[in-house]
């Protein structure tokens, strides 16, 4: 359930509903509708990617009226025309059940970042669609709480893994570090990542339904084994590393990037394809994190490291990536709940920043853009900006459905091209919210964006 307090607006494709005014838009062109129409928009959109059958329309549109199909069907028609959905892929109808919304629903009350819009591309992409520039938190469920049996396990079991937190720990059964325990730290050449051995374990992935700004794709808390030894980045693959790669191997990457115009609009605006890895629209140095990678790209950049050190580097699975992020942790951050700690740690849309949706502390880094690698302070282990920076690929690709993550520490990956990737961790462009343990965020690996690279991983065996 989102935030009740927050701005109820939503976004699909290229519209905009706002709830309290009762309007749908198309960027600044205001869509009339009537009033029934718009209260089963409305409905479909808050349960987004959900199956919802006639009677539960009725319930939710018609309460204690007497209706008939043709009342549905009549609102059914008028939302197609003005959603231009003439071949029925936004609005779909599921033969004697009920109608589908079958795209990803964002809200306006989180971040707007490059990387977030892609939110909203990841739905559509089954449907060869790319929604509108409308960067949120995406959003894949009822924001008003089911009265269903499903609303009452939720809450069962997300009240079982809470007392779990409070009893101490993410760990069922495993092996785990304590907090702030040294890590062993090594490099396999001069210009190569540094990397941080965290042991073979088990910790608890997702949110509790509780956890302040948490969405649906987090999951609940599932226990999740890593079975081996890993190694991983103790800070973001940087300008410097990322430029030896380019030098040796003559590859030409980090390219065709966008970034946010002007940052302080809610919404903001897009540059066109016009920054890149040395150019992202703020000063960078040797020592700042490489920046509009694409998944791809990030997959070159571990191959060859793969090549030179003869050692199997990677992209770590997103299980991987939040086991590392935790540290041990159960909370919020790795640090805990108290997002007015976060300017410690990490690098933000904080209160000093320009952004429109800048929140919680206020830092000592006023310019626009990531902050050098190592900056801010550390997790628990030693590894450094888990918490915002820039986003970062991991192996895995995008599935908006937590359960399909494995259980072993893998990653999920579909047949064929992996044409949505999946993000971690948040950016210098992020609210609070947006920079959790839990976060993750999906986005066209062919894309680049000026607040996402990349962090490598290296499985060390028992």
């Amino acid at each position: 359930m989102l935030d009740v307090a927050a701005p109820r607006i939503l976004y699909f494709d290229k519209f905009s509903l706002d709830l309290a005014r009762g309007s749908l838009r198309a960027g600044d062109q205001d869509i009339e509708l009537r009033p029934k129409a718009f209260e089963v928009l409305k409905y479909l959109a808050i349960n987004a990617g959900r199956l919802i059958t006639k009677q539960e329309l009725y319930e939710a549109v018609w309460p204690n009226v007497i209706v008939s199909d043709d009342s549905i069907a009549q609102c059914i028609r008028e939302l197609r025309g003005k959603l231009a959905d003439d071949d029925h892929s936004l609005i779909k109808t599921v033969s004697r059940r009920g109608y589908l919304l079958d795209v990803t629903v964002t809200t306006s009350a989180l971040e707007q970042t490059s990387a977030l819009e892609q939110m909203a591309v990841t739905a559509a992409a089954t449907e060869g669609r790319q929604s509108g520039l409308a960067p949120q938190v995406a959003y894949r469920g009822p924001i008003d709480a089911p009265r269903t049996w499903a609303a009452v396990l939720t809450f069962f079991f997300s009240a079982v893994w809470g007392a779990t937190f409070l009893l101490g720990g993410t760990s069922l059964t495993g092996p785990r570090h304590g907090l702030g325990e040294p890590q062993t730290v090594f490099q396999d050449c001069e210009t190569c990542p540094e990397m941080v051995v965290l042991p073979a374990g088990d910790f608890m992935m997702g949110s509790p339904a509780s956890e302040l700004g948490r969405v649906d794709v987090e999951g609940l808390p599932r226990r999740v084994v890593i079975p081996k030894r890993i190694a991983i980045g103790k800070f973001e693959v940087t300008v410097e590393q990322m430029s030896i790669f380019m030098t040796e191997t003559g590859m030409n990457i980090g390219g065709s990037c966008r970034r946010l115009v002007n940052p302080e609009r809610s919404p903001p605006t897009w540059s066109g394809p016009e920054y890149s890895l040395e150019h992202p629209g703020y000063e960078v140095t040797a020592s700042h994190p490489a920046v509009c990678i694409s998944w791809h790209e990030a997959q070159s950049y571990v191959a060859w490291l793969q090549r030179r050190t003869g050692k199997p580097y990677r992209l770590p699975t997103e299980a991987e990536w939040e086991y590392a992020a935790r540290a041990g942790t159960a909370t919020r951050y790795s640090f805990g709940n108290d997002e007015n700690t976060l300017c410690v740690y990490s690098r933000f849309a904080d209160l000093n920043s320009q952004f429109g949706w800048h929140d919680a502390c206020h830092s000592e880094l006023v310019a626009y853009g990531a902050a050098p690698v190592g900056s801010l302070k550390p997790n628990p282990w030693g590894v450094f900006d888990m918490h915002g920076n820039v986003w970062e690929w991991v192996e895995d690709c995008w599935t908006p459905n937590p359960l399909e993550i494995p259980l072993d520490g893998t990653a999920f990956s579909r047949p064929g091209n992996c044409e949505i990737g999946v993000m971690r961790g948040g950016s210098f462009s992020s609210s609070s919210l947006m920079v959790r343990s839990a976060i993750r965020s999906p986005m066209r690996t062919a894309q680049h964006y000026f607040n996402t690279g990349l962090r490598v991983a290296l499985t060390l065996g028992d």
